[in-house]
C-alpha cells in the first residue's frame, strides 16, 4: 500500500520518547488516513482508520504521544 506522511506528532517525557506520524493512502479509491507509531525512534507499525477523518488520525497520534493511546500490536 502506498502512502504519505501528512504530520508528525512528538514528545518526550514519563511515556518514553514517542512518535507518531499521521498517513493517508496514495493511489487508493477511498483515501484512507492513518498513524505510524514510534517509541524511543523505532517502528511499532501502521493502524488504518478506514471509514474515518484526518482529524480521527491526528487524535489518535496526539493521544499516542502523550501516553493516553498504547499501539495495540
Amino acid at each position: 500500500m502506498k502512502y504519505m506522511e501528512i504530520s508528525t506528532y512528538t514528545h518526550t517525557g514519563s511515556s518514553g520518547d514517542r512518535r507518531a506520524d499521521v498517513l493517508r493512502t496514495s493511489g487508493e479509491t477511498p483515501n484512507y488516513w492513518g498513524c505510524r507509531f514510534y517509541l524511543a525512534g523505532n517502528s511499532l507499525g501502521i493502524e488504518w482508520y478506514k471509514g474515518h477523518s484526518e482529524t480521527y488520525a491526528e487524535n489518535a497520534a496526539e493521544n499516542y504521544v502523550q501516553g493516553i493511546k498504547e499501539y495495540q500490536v
